[in-house]
């Protein structure tokens, strides 16, 4: 990675987290029980493309196990969540799930997903 955009990447990412905060709080799934403490995206690059991929930081609110599964339904992305895995979060356990990935033909991964579309894409069921 280039010290260029190694700059670029570091610079950006206290408005990053920033707004990952204020868009993270809104999400939350199963009644409220389960609430997405982030969303946010790693890009990796080989100086030609890049790869990102994309997580989403879920915790358990409630005193109770909660079993969930999670779906990202985003266009053109690989490896995707689907849904048929059901997990179990302790009482007020934190995991970071990974949703899935997208390729760039650019090294910066300039067309990612934004914090709004990972929010709208990510889709959680608490079968019980």
């Amino acid at each position: 990675m280039s010290k260029r955009l190694t700059i670029a990447a570091i610079a950006a990412l206290p408005i990053a987290f920033a707004s990952m905060s204020a868009q993270a709080q809104m999400a939350s799934y199963c009644d409220g029980q389960i609430m997405a403490n982030a969303f946010y995206a790693n890009v990796q690059s080989n100086g030609s493309s890049s790869t990102v991929s994309y997580f989403v930081q879920l915790q358990n609110r409630s005193v109770q196990p909660m079993r969930y599964t999670v779906r990202f339904t985003a266009p053109h992305i690989m490896n995707a969540q689907n849904g048929s895995v059901v997990a179990i979060l302790a009482s007020y356990q934190q995991v970071t799930v990974t949703l899935g990935s997208q390729r760039f033909s650019n090294p910066a991964g300039t067309g990612q997903l934004s914090q709004a579309d990972m929010i709208r894409y990510t889709q959680l069921a608490c079968p019980r």
